[in-house]
């Protein structure tokens, strides 16, 4: 609103700030008139020490006051409308002072190694963990996420965006090349030997899942079922539920062991075995054309089948339903899920020192490559918006600001210069009172 009336050449200024100011100017004013009311009565009286004492207090305190209306009065517009050099300095200046206003904010608060320095030193990561584990500040998250969804669903309700988003997805399956972008996916995630963690999660999990109690029973009945299926007669001699027991026994620890084994041997045969089978399938993924043709096979049926739009269509209004009735609830579970999302995850930064630290580094490496960017396009348009402003209503503007304070200038130049000229008097015409 202030930048409009600014290109507009009207003041935005208040009311109050206006009164302000003219209270200022009439208390300067006064003075001033008070010394050139002495000055003027003092030339019609006997000429007495005294008398020449306060005129020249009078005269001085006169100079004082109009030399520092002149000053002030300068910084806005010319005095008295005369095209005095030098004057009307913000105005006939504010170009310059847009420039220097932009590298001002750019160098003093965008600047990244001062943005480094405040993040250091707040702890932002700390300060949110701590703001978030207060109850009603994650309350306040879940109401605004569940507002925020409420709004969403309104938006997408529209047949238009509804249209827009099929087109939009519909464009971007239809450009996708799936075999190659799987395969470059798959090298990301296999990029510095990441895929042996998972192999070695995976070892994990079927570790722990051969240690079951339940897993071993399943084996041995597998054994003795078998034992009785195909061999009738010698399961008659034997004794199977043993033997399932033992199976299952040697079984699990054979495999454990294996497991081990490969756990603990970063050049396992059975590692190089993963690895070249995921760079072949990811040469393949980027190279074979029968990958490349079942991908565009996958491709156009995801666009093209008319049961799996309708399954989809019918996950979204099952979805959609679902949020609409939670979210028209009186304790929506949305809302309660992401309080307790909330608090959770405000406990566990403010617990987990490496993290807030892993976080606050990652701050400071995102503000220090965002900062100059978003320093020169804040600075430009600083820069252009300032430029923009008539030059008048900026002026008046800066003075309805600054004026009330400008005016104890007037005021106090008017009583300095008093006091100055009776120092003066008394230095040059002491002498007299000596005699």
């Amino acid at each position: 609103m202030v930048e409009k009336q600014m290109r507009q050449g009207r003041d935005p200024s208040g009311f109050g700030a206006e009164v302000r100011l003219r209270r200022m100017q009439l208390v300067a004013l006064g003075c001033l008139a008070v010394a050139t009311a002495v000055f003027v009565a003092t030339l019609f009286l006997p000429p007495t020490f005294a008398m020449r004492l306060l005129k020249a207090g009078a005269e001085a305190a006169m100079v004082g006051g109009l030399a520092d209306w002149f000053a002030v009065v300068a910084l806005f517009r010319r005095p008295l409308g005369l095209p005095i050099p030098h004057t009307a300095i913000i105005p006939e200046n504010k170009d310059r002072i847009a420039a220097n206003l932009a590298d001002f904010v750019r160098d003093k608060f965008l600047n990244p190694q001062a943005l480094a320095a405040l993040i250091q030193q707040s702890d932002p990561v700390q300060r949110f963990a701590d703001w978030l584990r207060q109850p009603t500040n994650a309350r306040r998250v879940g109401r605004h996420t569940a507002d925020l969804v409420n709004g969403w669903l309104d938006l997408v309700d529209d047949r238009r965006i509804q249209s827009f988003i099929s087109d939009a997805a519909r464009t971007v399956v239809g450009r996708l090349d799936f075999s190659p972008a799987l395969g470059s996916v798959l090298e990301m995630l296999t990029k510095g030997g990441r895929h042996q963690q998972l192999l070695d999660a995976g070892l994990t999990q079927l570790a722990q899942w051969l240690s079951r109690p339940e897993v071993r029973d399943e084996i041995a009945a597998r054994v003795v079922a078998w034992l009785k299926e195909d061999h009738k007669y010698k399961q008659m001699l034997l004794p199977t539920e043993w033997i399932g027991n033992q199976a299952a026994q040697a079984a699990s620890a054979g495999v454990k062991r294996f497991l081990a084994e490969v756990a603990n041997s970063p050049a396992h045969e059975l590692r190089e075995a993963f690895d070249e089978a995921l760079q072949t399938l990811v040469g393949k993924l980027k190279t074979d054309e029968d990958f490349r043709r079942k991908g565009e096979e996958i491709k156009a049926y995801v666009l093209n089948n008319p049961e799996l739009a309708a399954y989809a269509s019918s996950l979204w209004k099952a979805l959609r339903t679902w949020l609409s009735n939670d979210l028209a609830s009186s304790s929506p579970e949305l809302q309660r899920r992401v309080e307790r999302i909330g608090v959770w995850l405000g406990e566990k930064i403010a617990q987990d020192a490496e993290l807030r630290t892993s976080l606050n580094d990652h701050i400071q490496s995102i503000a220090a490559s965002a900062a100059p960017p978003f320093a020169d396009f804040l600075t430009r348009h600083i820069r252009d918006t300032v430029r923009q402003w008539d030059a008048k209503a900026m002026s008046r503007q800066i003075e309805v600001s600054i004026g009330p304070d400008l005016q104890y200038i007037r005021i106090s130049g008017t009583a300095v210069g008093c006091c100055i000229g009776v120092l003066l008097f008394l230095v040059s015409h002491g002498h007299e009172l000596l005699q």
